[in-house]
């Protein structure tokens, strides 16, 4: 145990009221069921990813204070004001910073949550551990590094440049595809599209199709619309419900138990693979998949597995982070520098795109649920800055 000014004893300033003493031994059983109700409803307050987050960092935190013999809980503000230097020293092995002023804010909350979870204050809410934080931040300060935006045109020539119509390549081709028109078409984190059912999905004979999104990353109590539209292109090849309908199709062949008839239809449905043919239903005609085909709850986007004489689809869904790799894979394929791009990059090319063809703030808010105008303005500042912007009226 540390001795300095006795910090990191166990000690009782977090701690609050002991629990209700229950004069009533009869309602023993009611409050039972009370208390399992309570942890049920604890259980949605935060999304999954976060909950993931915050376990991260109070194993890092309990780990920093058995290395330094300090009481992790509750914990003294001293001990998560030494974390924190203790994080501001770390680098990595090209000597960047390991834990950037955002992530140490994050761990932060992790151990703040684990206080209040168990009964105790918060001691990361301590002036000097917030002090120390705000000073770190203006030591560090930098223009933050945002995914530069992929516009219309460059989404319309990674697709173009996949093998969409040779087996087993097209099969990955097809969900990729997708995968891309979800991120530009339907502004979509690569967390939100990669978390899409079957039945997430409606066809809308005037619309394209509609995406039910459900909560998200900025909205986790699920305040906002969450339907995203994907409209009928103007051409097959700028077509998002083309994309999706095609994978779909792929998908519901994966569902053919004998392996020689699934291989030859999935060549057939590669083999007669048209960009410049739309297959979505638009304007009345028939489309690849009707309703029927959306009644699942199995993943939209699914890992798929191919070798030189096979191609499957999994029933598991693709990841995020697959999703930010296989973009970065594509562009090379298409010959185009990955580096400065990121899945998010389909975002950003939404709001760009759509503010250089004049849509108004307010269209982008809707499109990509955004509850805040100055997070669209962003994008503006950053990658479109002749919008709206007095320059252009000089007469120059």
């Amino acid at each position: 145990m540390s001795v300095v000014s006795g910090i990191g004893r166990r000690t009782h300033l977090a701690a609050v009221g002991a629990p209700p003493r229950i004069l009533d031994p009869q309602i023993d059983d009611e409050l039972e069921e009370l208390e399992e109700v309570s942890r049920g409803l604890e259980a949605h307050t935060l999304s999954g990813n976060t909950r993931k987050a915050y376990d991260k960092a109070w194993r890092s935190f309990e780990s920093f204070c058995e290395t330094h013999s300090l009481e992790p809980l509750p914990a003294h503000p001293e001990s998560v004001r030494w974390y924190v230097a203790w994080m501001s020293t770390q680098v990595d092995e090209w000597g960047s910073p390991r834990f950037a002023t955002a992530t140490i804010r994050q761990y932060l909350a992790g151990v703040a949550s684990r206080h209040v979870r168990d009964g105790y204050l918060d001691p990361t809410g301590h002036r000097a551990v917030a002090d120390l934080v705000r000073g770190l931040a203006k030591l560090r300060a930098v223009r933050p590094k945002r995914k530069r935006p992929l516009l219309r045109d460059d989404v319309v020539r990674i697709i173009a440049a996949m093998d969409h119509d040779a087996y087993p390549d097209g099969v990955s081709a097809a969900r990729d595809a997708a995968a891309l028109w979800l991120g530009f078409a339907g502004a979509m984190r690569r967390s939100e599209a990669a978390s899409l059912r079957l039945k997430s999905l409606e066809l809308h004979p005037q619309d394209g199709i509609h995406v039910r999104v459900g909560a998200s990353k900025a909205d986790q109590a699920g305040e906002l619309p969450d339907v995203v539209v994907l409209p009928f292109g103007s051409t097959p090849s700028t077509c998002a419900p083309c994309a999706v309908h095609r994978w779909i199709r792929l998908v519901g062949v994966a569902g053919i138990d004998d392996a020689r008839a699934r291989r030859r239809e999935t060549m057939r449905q590669l083999y007669a693979y048209d960009l410049d043919v739309h297959v979505c239903g638009v304007e009345g005609a028939a489309g690849l998949i009707s309703s029927a085909d959306l009644a699942s709850g199995a993943p939209l986007l699914r890992a798929t597995y191919r070798n030189r004489k096979d191609a499957r689809i999994h029933g598991d869904g693709i990841s995020g982070d697959a999703l930010h790799t296989m973009l970065a894979r594509r562009m090379s394929e298409a010959g185009m520098d990955p580096s400065a791009y990121g899945f998010h990059s389909l975002r950003a090319g939404h709001v760009t795109q759509a503010r250089r063809n004049g849509a108004t703030t307010e269209e982008i808010m809707r499109a990509g649920r955004w509850s805040r105008a100055e997070t669209v303005d962003v994008y503006d500042r950053e990658f479109n800055p002749a919008a709206r912007n007095s320059v252009m009226r000089l007469g120059l």
